[in-house]
């Protein structure tokens, strides 16, 4: 059916071009041809042509003053046109007002192509022709992974050490220079790492009055320390740095020096010239030697620069490494003595049992009167230790310093009508006939 919608034309439209307006519905089934329709100016206008299809053909109208009589007055279109004569009119378009109503556009000119007709009765849209299909997207292969770039391998470097602890290279470090006292092997060990910008001195040498302004290492035997430390000025006894075994504390409080650096020394030189054999263990491949004290840093710097470990410890971390290493060598030392110097090495192999009931016995009195806790496995450490210098000999030395501070203590137990604290360290020592 074909839908009537209200409207009308301005009167300024082209003459060429006639629009239709339906007033009221139109309930012909088909638009036939000799259905007669009143113009606007009361004259009877013939419409002829073919009926609106669904296959989209044509409407072709004659427009004329042809008079004729509706067979269907009653529905009507009102037509507005200025042609004179009779037309042929191609319909080609129809518009959808705002009002509701349907415009069909008609021409002389025949239009390229049909114009869809509409069957249905309500007022279509014009068709509009669908866009063009956007072209197929080419389905593009995935990605290759990218590859990733090759990156320059990270150069090896070691951690971080901790402070005080560490390898640096000399040319990463300013070596402070130093006095060092003593030319044996870790005296000439030391002096080598300085860059050859120490003084060197021996004993008895005199204190040079321009020595550098920094630490004075200290690398002779207990025994002559007395007459060392006079022959320095008392105003560089501050810059003190004391490297020997044994006990020092109560003969440094005795001069006043307990202020002064003291370094624990747990790496070896075999012999005069020979490299110097770090004290790492498998139980402590941290290393073992310590310094504390004023110049603790720039000692630990020398040895660093030379790959050696040093750690700088509070004067409390301190104590405790100096009496296990006490304990150290006052145990093989006895032990292997009494076995007739035997080295380090077969003291730990062979008389482990008696060396282990040794380390036992000293412990107990440093925890006993010095207040000392030691860390677990203490044998296990001090043997780790004794075998990375396996060679060495063994012997009872410097007697007051090491050996002779426990041995003094059984005494004074003893001599209170305590019993030996440490009995076996005793039996073994008045078997050599060290103590007179």
């Amino acid at each position: 059916l074909l839908k009537a919608l209200k409207g009308s034309l301005a009167p300024t439209d082209p003459p060429t071009d006639t629009h239709l307006a339906h007033s009221r519905t139109l309930r012909a089934r088909s638009l036939c041809r000799g259905l007669v329709f009143t113009s606007l100016d009361g004259r009877r206008m013939l419409l002829s042509g073919q009926a609106v299809a669904r296959n989209g053909s044509k409407v072709v109208a004659r427009v004329g003053s042809a008079a004729a009589k509706s067979s269907r007055p009653s529905s009507h279109l009102r037509i507005r046109t200025k042609a004179a004569a009779s037309k042929d009119l191609f319909c080609v378009g129809q518009e959808s007002l705002g009002d509701g109503s349907t415009l069909f556009r008609f021409s002389e000119e025949k239009p390229p192509e049909p114009v869809a007709a509409v069957e249905e009765p309500a007022p279509a849209a014009v068709e509009e022709t669908p866009p063009a299909p956007a072209p197929a997207a080419v389905k593009e292969a995935p990605p290759a992974p990218k590859k990733e770039e090759e990156k320059p391998a990270p150069k090896k470097m070691a951690p971080p050490p901790a402070k005080g602890f560490g390898s640096k290279t000399p040319e990463q470090t300013a070596i402070q220079p130093a006095v060092i006292i003593g030319a044996g092997r870790v005296g000439e060990a030391l002096a080598s790492m300085g860059g050859g910008k120490d003084v060197v001195l021996r004993r008895g040498d005199p204190f040079p009055a321009d020595a550098p302004a920094g630490p004075i290492i200290v690398c002779t035997r207990n025994d002559v320390l007395e007459q060392v430390v006079h022959g320095i000025p008392p105003g560089r006894w501050g810059d003190l740095v004391f490297l020997q075994n044994g006990v020092l504390q109560p003969w440094l409080e005795k001069k006043g020096l307990q202020k002064c650096t003291q370094m624990l020394a747990y790496f070896a030189v075999a012999k005069l010239g020979d490299p110097v054999t770090d004290g790492k263990t498998e139980l402590n491949p941290e290393g073992l030697t310590s310094i504390t004290g004023k110049w603790g840093e720039a000692v630990a710097q020398r040895l660093h620069a030379q790959n050696l470990s040093c750690h700088v410890l509070s004067k409390e971390d301190y104590a405790v490494r100096m009496f296990e290493k006490l304990i150290w060598i006052c145990s093989f030392m006895v032990v292997g003595a009494s076995h007739g110097g035997c080295t380090v090495g077969e003291v730990c192999q062979e008389h482990r049992s008696q060396l282990s009931e040794v380390i036992s016995e000293l412990a107990g009195v440093c925890s006993a009167t010095q207040g000392v806790t030691f860390g677990p496995h203490l044998t296990e450490r001090l043997c780790s230790y004794g075998m990375s210098v396996a060679h060495f000999p063994t012997a009872v030395k410097e007697f007051e310093w090491r050996n002779g501070f426990f041995y003094n203590i059984s005494e004074n137990a003893i001599a209170s009508g305590k019993d030996d604290p440490a009995p076996l360290h005793s039996e073994l020592l008045k078997a050599m006939n060290v103590l007179a």
